[in-house]
């Protein structure tokens, strides 16, 4: 963990992953919902986004599949990143995207156009606070006025909890012996030892050893990055607002639109003690205190213009929303952060159905009748829930969509390939959401063998039993070459059925 690593853990990969968060509809939803003006380019499709510390840079590789009149540039120092998006960057015929395998300081160095939003998904927290620093003055130089910041952190004080046992982990893997990821198993199988002796701040603190048990399940690439790293920083929100004001940014709001309804987590009493804080930094701390928040995913802007209350409302009423899910797959209770809420059927129905038709402005929805008996505030709740729980998502305009379109399929055609030897990356870009679409290898399978114009069942288990796999069915493992056909068949029959045509709706098959 030293030399060119500067602390951050090396000799694993960070995981693979597509992060929804920073797509261009959905700050543009949250800026708007906040009352700021969002950047006319990512209105439009046609803007200039970075990633410093990109990792596998999925995300802009996805999100410039999506968007081809828009420019990115991602950076990350680990060469093994750098190298396998290059060549899906390739594969994918993507002229719009640059990857950089630069440190934030060579990255700083760097002459570049201004942009229009930047991507900071965990780099605050796991990095020193001299990049930091370098950080802060690329912001300040580069992002344009106007310019929106995404960036995730783990966040206190709900992060205390987690504190002890990073600091074990991170003793223990120190002390072992052998491959990191025999290692990081060794200590979370010794931490769980611990957990079940109980006593001190093991049984004094609510979580941990659920937390514990979780980590049994997560990868190795999970836990090293997310634990061993040589920095690792938790913030109280006020501090990283007060940090931010070194490059000319001010707190925007949180990025995820369900996060921005106080009442889902906070008691009309509680609400009233946060107000009583005149700085609004303290304000939105008091409320983690209260919530006992562990990461944060916050928006600033850089010279933000503030929206008069017809704009806003203009701007939300064009906004237009599609189903992530088929209308009778909608849940009549979701699970949430703070526990399970109802979905009420009269509110609920009539908007998935309406959803389902295809894109819908919150002015069209508001047109029907059965939507407009519920009133507006209640149907925008509702389109916030549905968008915060993956379960609907905002669009990108009409103007410019069969361009998207192009680009996207050629990337996706690359994506597709890459499923016949692995499940990642797990998401394809829609021209009509300007982000990804979650697929499983399966399903992904299914959609290369249409392309091929070859039988799915047959196409798809010749894939899955090279690398070892077989099904199972209802507690039972498929048994043979017949009867992993057989259930993959009625599998494909299913997906036809109710997936197919949702991913049709999304443009990604």
């Amino acid at each position: 963990m030293s030399g060119w690593t500067e602390g951050y853990v090396g000799g694993i990969d960070y995981i693979r992953a597509v992060y929804r968060d920073w797509s261009p509809a959905l700050l543009c939803f949250a800026l708007t919902l906040h009352g700021w003006r969002p950047p006319e380019g990512l209105r439009r499709g046609r803007f200039t986004m970075a990633e410093p510390g990109c990792g596998h840079g999925l995300t802009s590789a996805l999100l410039a599949g999506a968007h081809p009149a828009a420019r990115f540039e991602a950076m990350d120092f680990n060469p093994s990143h750098i190298a396998g998006v290059r060549r899906l960057a390739a594969d994918g015929g993507l002229a719009n995207a640059e990857f950089l395998e630069e440190s934030f300081a060579d990255y700083a160095r760097r002459d570049g156009p201004m942009l229009d939003a930047v991507a900071l998904h965990g780099v605050w927290s796991w990095v020193s606070a001299e990049n930091r620093a370098i950080l802060l003055d690329v912001l300040r130089r580069r992002l344009a006025p106007g310019g929106v910041l995404f960036v995730s952190y783990n966040a206190l004080p709900g992060t205390l909890a987690h504190m002890p046992l990073r600091r074990l982990l991170v003793e223990r893997c120190a002390e072992g012996d052998g491959p990191l990821p025999d290692r990081i198993a060794r200590a979370v199988d010794f931490a769980a030892k611990m957990a079940a002796q109980g006593g001190g701040w093991l049984a004094g603190t609510d979580g941990v050893a659920e937390r514990i048990e979780q980590l049994r399940r997560k990868s190795a690439n999970y836990i090293a990055h997310e634990y061993l790293n040589g920095d690792w920083t938790a913030f109280y929100h006020a501090d990283v607002v007060r940090g931010m004001a070194a490059a000319k940014l001010e707190f925007a709001g949180a990025a995820v639109p369900m996060e921005q309804l106080d009442d889902l987590a906070l008691s009309s009493a509680q609400l009233a003690l946060a107000a009583e804080a005149h700085d609004p930094a303290q304000a939105e701390t008091l409320r983690d205190m209260m919530t006992n928040r562990s990461f944060r995913r916050d928006l600033f802007v850089k010279g933000g213009e503030r929206l008069g209350v017809a704009e806003r409302r203009s701007l939300l009423g064009e906004t237009r929303f599609i189903l992530l899910v088929a209308a009778d797959d909608l849940p009549e209770v979701a699970s949430t952060p703070i526990g399970r809420l109802p979905f009420p059927p009269a509110l609920y129905h009539p908007l998935g159905e309406a959803l389902a038709e295809g894109p819908q402005s919150l002015d069209a929805l508001l047109s029907r009748p059965a939507l407009a008996a519920q009133g507006e505030a209640a149907v925008l709740r509702a389109l916030i829930l549905l968008t915060g729980l993956s379960l609907a998502a905002p669009t990108m305009p009409e103007d410019g969509l069969e361009e998207r379109r192009t680009s996207a399929d050629r990337f996706n055609a690359a994506v597709l390939e890459r499923h016949r030897f692995g499940d990642t990356p797990g998401q394809l870009a829609s021209p009509l959401l300007g982000a990804g679409v979650p697929v499983s290898r399966i399903e992904a399978l299914f959609l290369l063998a249409a392309r091929r114009g070859t039988e799915p069942a047959a196409f798809a288990w010749h894939h899955l039993s090279a690398d070892g796999i077989a099904l199972g069915r209802d507690g039972e493992r498929c048994e043979g070459e017949e009867g992993n056909r057989a259930e993959l068949t009625r599998r494909h029959a299913a997906f036809v059925q109710r997936r197919l045509p949702l991913l049709q709706k999304l443009g990604v098959a």
